[in-house]
């Protein structure tokens, strides 16, 4: 009895978690180069005004247990299921560990979700007035 393969479009329907790809070969080999987290989160990051990269909220690079990791959030699969497909295809393409987690961002360091939500609300900073004349 063979299965058919279930259409492009219905698998991002289907993701219920959050798309966790670890730097570890399946052999658990350290993935090279140790920044591949960075390049790959770049795919979707933009500059913002104060002229910092931002990376998007629904991909972030991350440190889980000491092993840098690229979290693709769930939502990606319903906006952009082909960008989603592409970030899965790249660990698989590369022989790296995956994982679903239910709410993977949540495991950020609290700096990162501190700058995350800063990031989010940050104003313009007024420069200090001088007292000197």
């Amino acid at each position: 009895m063979s299965v058919s393969p279930a259409p492009e479009s219905a698998a991002s329907h289907f993701v219920e978690s959050d798309l966790v790809i670890k730097g570890l070969t399946r052999e658990g080999q350290q993935f090279r180069p140790s920044d591949w987290s960075d390049r790959l989160c770049g795919v979707m990051s933009a500059f913002g005004a104060d002229e910092q990269l931002r990376y998007s909220p629904l991909v972030q690079p991350a440190l889980r247990e000491g092993v840098r990791c690229v979290i693709v959030k769930k939502e990606l699969a319903a906006l952009e299921p082909r960008l989603f497909k592409f970030f899965l295809s790249f660990a698989v393409d590369n022989d790296l560990q995956i994982g679903f987690d239910a709410d993977a961002m949540a495991t950020l360091l609290p700096e990162t979700a501190k700058r995350m939500s800063s990031d989010a609300v940050a104003a313009p900073r007024a420069a200090p007035k001088s007292e000197d004349y």
